[in-house]
């Protein structure tokens, strides 16, 4: 029993970590969050089905999630404060950098303001890459449910005007980039300097 559970950890302990992190946005919050889930897994191991195993831990990671805010709200009111969003983008310049991780920002926040269920069926569909059938099972909705409310979501995230104004100023950057580079190419070519 020993081995199956720590194998059904090995398997399992990312796409659990990063539902906690990317809701909770605290890694230590969210370490805790799927330690919690993993000592449910445990008691629980004889009782669950484990041809489900994967659908039964993401539910039991959003009810711990859910659970988890609920406690910390009286304590503290701003969980954004303290957020730590890792570094996930490439060699590239200052500039892109900080404007890809300040739109990465803005967008975790956005999808943190979602209410729930809108929130976990895109950290699931759009974020986890999981199916529509494994989020039915973790969410215990019905197939058209979770295709609703994650259509409804993305309309929401769409409708936000900060990510909106950040997604344009992105596209108008990279736009004016693109001219600069056209522009020293045709030069270059014109110069008879050909790379």
């Amino acid at each position: 029993m020993r081995a199956l559970y720590l194998q059904a950890i090995d398997q399992h302990r990312h796409r659990v970590l990063s539902f906690a992190h990317y809701s909770l946005r605290v890694r230590e919050d969210a370490e805790d969050v799927t330690q919690e889930v993993f000592i449910k897994l445990w008691q629980h191991w004889q009782k669950i089905d484990h041809e489900k195993l994967g659908a039964w831990l993401m539910r039991v990671a959003h009810n711990s999630v859910i659970d988890h805010v609920r406690k910390q709200r009286p304590q503290q009111t701003n969980l954004d404060q303290y957020a730590q969003v890792e570094d996930q983008v490439g060699e590239e310049s200052d500039v892109t950098h900080l404007d890809q991780h300040h739109f990465k920002s803005q967008l975790q926040s956005a999808i943190k303001s979602l209410e729930d269920p809108f929130r976990s069926i895109v950290i699931m569909r759009d974020i986890q890459g999981m199916s529509y059938e494994e989020i039915q099972g973790s969410l215990e909705l019905s197939a058209s449910q979770v295709k609703v409310y994650l259509h409804r979501a993305r309309r929401k995230l769409r409708e936000n005007s900060k990510l909106r104004q950040l997604f344009e100023e992105q596209i108008a950057d990279r736009s004016e980039v693109k001219k600069s580079i056209a522009l020293v190419a045709s030069n270059d070519k014109g110069n008879g300097h050909v790379q």
